[in-house]
C-alpha cells in the first residue's frame, strides 16, 4: 500500500533542513539516531516535502521562552573552545549550598543546570542555538501556511506539517535552567510563536514527563499542554493534579503511567489526550516526539511494541491538525529506533493521503 502524501494537494508539508550536526549530543548518553531515523522516515512517507532552510537569530528564538541571562549563558558556551571546558562537576547547587555567585563558567553549570549530566559544550550549546531558531521559523511557516490555506476557496483542507529535526532535546528545559539533557525547550519555543495566531496544544509522547514545557505555559490559557509519560522521572513534576496555574485551570494534563505499563496502559492515555485536545478546539498542535517509550530503548519503561508507534502516528494525525513535530529522546539502538520512526510517519500519511 502507498502510504505516502505525494499527492494529496490539500496537504502541505515541509521540514527544516538539518538545524543540527551528529556531535551535538551527549556521547554515551543520547544518540543522534533519534534524528537520523526521524528524518528518513519522515522523507519516505513525504517525498514532496519541502526542505526549508533554517536560519540563525543569535537566540532569540530561545527568549520567547527563557530568560536573557540564562540564554547568554548558552551563547557562551557556544563560543568556548572545544575541550575548554572541565567535566563532570558532580555539584547540584541547591539554595543551602550556595554562599557566594559561581566565578567560572564550569561553575555558573550549578546555576543554569538542574542535574550534572547536562553540560554546555560548544557543540551541544551551538545545536541548542540552532534548534531554537529552527522552532520559531517552523512555527512561523505552519502559521503563514494555514493562513494561506484559510484564504483560499471554502472547503480547502487545512492539513500542513512541519518537522524540526531538534538536537539537543528540549522538553526538560525550563525558562531559566536547563536539564535533562536539554538547553532550550523547542516545543514550548514552537508553540509559544504559534499562539500568536490561535490556541496551542502540546502533546508530548516521550518517555520521561515534559516538565519544561508544562512551567512555560503552566498559567497560560492559549496553550493546553499535555504529557503521557511514565511515573518518574523527574520526580519532582509529572503528577496528575498539577491541572494548571491560577490563570489558566486545565490548561495542564499529565497522565503518568506505571513503570512497565505497555500499549495496555498506554492506549486508554492516549485517547484521554486526544480528547482534551479535541475538546480544547486548538488551531495548531505541537508535537514533541520522543521513541525512548519503546521497549528496547535505554531505559524500557513503558515497553511499547514497536509496531504500536504506526498506531500513535495514525490517532495523532486523525486530529487534523496543522502540526510542528520536534524531536526528543532516544537512547537505544539504531535499528528500532528507525522502524518506530517509520512506522509512526507512515502511519500519519496513510491518514493524510
Amino acid at each position: 500500500m502507498n502510504t505516502t502524501a505525494k499527492n494529496d494537494p490539500a496537504a502541505v508539508i515541509a521540514e527544516m533542513t538539518a538545524p543540527y550536526v551528529e556531535h551535538q549530543e551527549f556521547p554515551g548518553i543520547v544518540y543522534p539516531t533519534s534524528v537520523t531515523a526521524t528524518l528518513e522516515a519522515f522523507r519516505r512517507s513525504f517525498p514532496a516535502a519541502s526542505r526549508l532552510v533554517p536560519e540563525e537569530d543569535d537566540g532569540a528564538a530561545a527568549l520567547s521562552v527563557h530568560s536573557r541571562d540564562y540564554v547568554d549563558f548558552v551563547k557562551e558556551g557556544s563560543r568556548r573552545p572545544e575541550g575548554a571546558t572541565k567535566f563532570p562537576l558532580n555539584v547540584i547547587a541547591l539554595p543551602e549550598l550556595r554562599v557566594s555567585e559561581p566565578r567560572t563558567f564550569e561553575g555558573r553549570h550549578t546555576r543554569y543546570f538542574f542535574d550534572e549530566v547536562t553540560r554546555a559544550t560548544p557543540a551541544v550549546c551551538e545545536g541548542a542555538l540552532r534548534s531554537a531558531a529552527a522552532s520559531g521559523q517552523g512555527a512561523r511557516w505552519l502559521a503563514d501556511t494555514v493562513a494561506a490555506q484559510a484564504a483560499e476557496p471554502a472547503g480547502r483542507s487545512s492539513q500542513a506539517m512541519v518537522l524540526v529535526p531538534s538536537r539537543p532535546p528540549g522538553h526538560h528545559a525550563l525558562p531559566t535552567v536547563g536539564g535533562g539533557l536539554c538547553l532550550f525547550a523547542n516545543a514550548a519555543i514552537a508553540a509559544r510563536e504559534l499562539s500568536r495566531s490561535g490556541r496551542v496544544a502540546v502533546l508530548d509522547i516521550d518517555q520521561d514527563h515534559g516538565n519544561g514545557t508544562q512551567a512555560v505555559f503552566y498559567d497560560d490559557p492559549s496553550v493546553l499542554t499535555v504529557s503521557i509519560h511514565a511515573e518518574g522521572w523527574p520526580h519532582v513534576a509529572g503528577f496528575a493534579e498539577e491541572t494548571g496555574g491560577p490563570n489558566a485551570p486545565h490548561s495542564n494534563l499529565n497522565l503518568p503511567l506505571p513503570t512497565g505499563s505497555g500499549f495496555a496502559a498506554y492506549a486508554p492515555a492516549l485517547e484521554t489526550a486526544l480528547e482534551a485536545i479535541a475538546r480544547f478546539e486548538p488551531t495548531y498542535l505541537v508535537l514533541a516526539l520522543g521513541y525512548d517509550a519503546q521497549k528496547e530503548q535505554g531505559f524500557g519503561a513503558l515497553r511499547l511494541e514497536t509496531e504500536e508507534f504506526g498506531v500513535l502516528g495514525r490517532r495523532i494525525a486523525d486530529l487534523r491538525l496543522p502540526t510542528l513535530v520536534t524531536t526528543e529522546g532516544c537512547y537505544g539502538y539504531y535499528e528500532s529506533t528507525a522502524v518506530a520512526a517509520s512506522l509512526f510517519f507512515e502511519g500519519w500519511a496513510e491518514r493524510w493521503r
